[in-house]
């Protein structure tokens, strides 16, 4: 089964019922082609890709020993960069390029290892140059890790 179609289901089963507008890929941004979480060109790294529907950004991944903390435990900050990555995702999706400010992460739940993971992101609000974002980490339906941030808009 494809990415696209699998995370659609995954969705729909969080929410409870079927999408009224199904997930899309979106279009990875160039100034993010190294990223070590979504880049394409980062030797390394995980090539995320992100979906959504309108304001709401997702993505689906799978975490494995190599990103583990404690024994049997993905490593917080391996959760981290999963939200931060998210998060400017969301941002990208309004047509905006910006950085992150400020993170506040919340983990409820211990993580293990070879856990799917529904990361689910969305900007809530917006000043002038400020983005207001919140995100969480699913894993069988079960918010395991959440945050929120300020991300600040670039001069580019």
């Amino acid at each position: 089964m494809d990415l696209t179609k699998q995370i659609n289901i995954k969705v729909a089963a969080l929410q409870g019922s079927p999408l009224i507008n199904p997930l899309q890929p979106l279009a990875k941004h160039q100034s993010h082609q190294h990223c070590m979480v979504c880049g394409e060109k980062s030797l390394l790294g995980l090539k995320l890709s992100f979906y959504s529907n309108q304001d709401v950004v997702w993505s689906l991944v799978k975490g494995s020993v190599h990103q583990q903390g404690y024994q049997g435990i993905l490593h917080g900050g391996f959760l981290s960069a999963l939200l931060d990555a998210t998060m400017c995702q969301a941002v990208f999706n309004q047509q905006v390029e910006a950085v992150t400010a400020d993170m506040n992460i919340r983990f409820l739940h211990e993580t293990p290892i070879n856990s799917e993971m529904l990361i689910k992101a969305e900007v809530i609000s917006h000043y002038a140059s400020l983005y207001k974002v919140t995100a969480q980490i699913y894993v069988e339906n079960r918010v395991v890790v959440k945050a929120d941030a300020r991300f600040m808009k670039t001069a580019r």
